[in-house]
């Protein structure tokens, strides 16, 4: 990246809380920089916290001096609402990154959940939302909690994991044919406790990948291969706003349907209601006059109304 002429690369974490995106950014910086928080996000905690790591001497002369920016960011699960989505945070989010460049999204989930619920449907549809689609070119699917004890039955850990990378790249591309990001997937495992390492003490998954080195390499190839993404308000959609430019069509059509259309059935039917009360009146004045009786009082149409009140009220 150095050599490509990038001074620095600038990393967003995505996704909710419990998944393990402080630990990750632990695990990429070599250090306990970020707090991990075991439980739920609290309503007070911070939504955005960016953490800069410039690199040492130590690295070699041909990457001193470059820095990597890792901006860690709150559970996208709303705390006080139960199992719906933090809008307040993503918007919060989006307005922390406004005006930077984001060389790559780190989508974090975990590998040993076995579906893609409701929740998950609404958090990766109001990253859409939020952020615009453009913001998945950009993106890894980072699987934490990747070191399985044991995968469900009739299935081994390859096609396990291979199962819950497609569920979440179909969740994430949707229905339109046309938008197909790469979303290239890591598995990752940022407990050091329970992972098998190699000679060189870098640590190993069950198939015995260095996980560490393979998201460093997607972050690489995904900074490197499409411009950045940044972000800009409009990019925001907005569903109470979306389409109010046809507005005045609308109503227009609503008014031409309503002239054209149900207006002359509404005077047809109230014609004919008008000659049904005429021949009934007819009919009374002609039996009152055969019995020797008065001509029938009808009501005015005001008086009418006012008897059809009476009535309804009763």
């Amino acid at each position: 990246m150095k050599q490509a002429g990038l001074k620095q690369v600038n990393i967003l974490l995505l996704g909710k809380s419990g998944v393990g995106k402080s630990s990750l950014v632990n695990s990429l910086l070599g250090e306990a920089a970020a707090r991990v928080q075991t439980f739920k996000l609290q309503a007070d905690a911070e939504m955005v916290t960016p953490f800069v790591k410039e690199v040492g001497s130590s690295s070699g002369p041909d990457v001193e001096g470059f820095r990597i920016k890792l901006i860690d960011t709150c559970g996208l699960e709303d705390p006080d609402a139960g199992d719906t989505v933090h809008y307040a945070a993503l918007r919060k989010i989006a307005s922390a990154i406004q005006g930077q460049t984001i060389d790559c999204l780190l989508f974090v989930d975990r590998l040993d959940l076995y579906r893609v619920d409701a929740l998950d449907k609404s958090i990766i549809q109001a990253i859409t939302d939020t952020f615009g689609r453009g913001i998945w070119k950009k993106a890894v699917l980072a699987l934490t909690h990747s070191n399985l004890a044991q995968t469900p039955p009739s299935t081994d850990y390859d096609s396990f994991a291979d199962r819950r990378v497609a569920a979440l790249r179909r969740t994430i591309r949707g229905r339109n044919p046309l938008f197909k990001p790469s979303l290239p997937a890591v598995l990752c495992e940022n407990n050091a406790d329970i992972c098998q390492r190699d000679k060189d003490g870098k640590r190993l998954l069950p198939d015995g990948s260095q996980w560490l080195v393979s998201l460093v390499n997607a972050i690489t190839d995904i900074a490197l291969g499409q411009r950045p993404y940044r972000f800009r308000p409009g990019m925001t959609r907005r569903p109470n706003q979306q389409f109010k430019w046809l507005m005045p069509f609308v109503l227009a059509s609503q008014y031409m349907f309503f002239k054209n259309v149900l207006q002359p059935i509404l005077q047809q039917d109230r014609k004919r209601q008008d000659e049904a009360d005429d021949y009934i009146w007819r009919v009374k004045a002609r039996q009152r006059r055969e019995l020797g009786i008065g001509p029938a009082l009808r009501p005015s149409k005001a008086n009418a109304w006012r008897l059809e009140q009476i009535y309804e009220d009763d």
